[in-house]
């Protein structure tokens, strides 16, 4: 039996509870669907039968991050917040979180999977953290991403904004699965692959659950990685510098919340310059 939580749809199946994002085209994180996943999440870590959860994107793709037909409005900062309010409940979840994800990952939609205990993806899947085309910082990409493929390379993705398969992080740590084959086959492999999570920690009397922000950053020269890349972001432009510094706080801060603070400031301030407007006309004109 489907349920809806305003565009988000909630089914079971058996055990497992699948969150579907429902906002063509491309599942922007609009209000809607920021409401509907707390709502989604709070009922299904309330149910004593549901034992993991899978958040997958309906049609085309996951999420491609951001609903453009919300930026410059009220309802784009309105309550709940992404990063502030959504990832928390989804991260602090006492049971599996798994996303799966087909067609693409990119921006909030990437950073969302990223906040999941496990991802599982489309070997076809396009991932990117494209935000420095709209003169912004991918806010909480910034710190988790050095975590999950190491400093330099999240660097180099962030400050490209070039987008990925997931094919080409097959060995890496990104990933716990990576399948062939459409969206209806990631999701089986999702629900398959979350079911033998609960069943492990069902043997292993709940055992805790992976989290990217607790991970050791991989690198061990961040400190020669970060000099190099802010010499190269100084001749790039103030919004590469800040996306540096930014990233420099996963290294730098004291602790992943310290990090984070560091990088809202420096997305707030971003998000009111006029720079951003112009980035942003720039961005929709091509």
């Amino acid at each position: 039996m489907e349920r809806r939580f305003h565009s988000v749809s909630y089914c079971l199946w058996e055990d497992v509870a699948v969150l579907t994002l429902a906002n063509p085209p491309v599942n922007g994180f609009s209000h809607s669907i920021r409401l509907g996943l707390v709502e989604a999440f709070e009922h299904a870590i309330a149910q004593p039968l549901v034992r993991a959860i899978v958040l997958v994107g309906a049609g085309r793709g996951f999420s491609a991050g951001g609903d453009i037909r919300e930026f410059g409005t009220a309802a784009a900062s309105a309550s709940p917040t992404l990063s502030l309010h959504v990832h928390p409940v989804i991260e602090n979840s006492p049971k599996p979180t798994v996303a799966g994800m087909h067609g693409f990952a990119m921006g909030g939609g990437l950073e969302t999977a990223l906040v999941c205990h496990y991802r599982v993806a489309a070997a076809n899947t396009k991932i990117a953290l494209p935000e420095i085309k709209l003169g912004l910082i991918p806010l909480s990409g910034t710190q988790r991403l050095p975590r999950a493929i190491g400093l330099e390379a999240a660097i180099d993705i962030i400050l490209s904004a070039r987008t990925m398969f997931a094919s080409g992080f097959a060995h890496g740590t990104l990933f716990d699965a990576i399948v062939d084959g459409d969206a209806q086959r990631v999701l089986e492999a999702a629900v398959q692959f979350a079911r033998s999570v609960a069943n492990r920690r069902d043997e292993e009397a709940g055992a805790g659950l992976p989290l990217i922000r607790n991970r050791a950053l991989p690198d061990r020269d961040s400190a020669a990685i970060l000099s190099r890349a802010r010499s190269c972001a100084a001749k790039a432009g103030s919004i590469a510098v800040a996306a540096v510094e930014a990233i420099a706080a996963a290294v730098e801060a004291e602790d992943f919340d310290a990090g984070m603070a560091h990088a809202r400031s420096i997305y707030d301030r971003l998000s009111a310059s006029d720079e951003v407007s112009k980035q942003r006309a720039r961005f929709f004109s091509t």
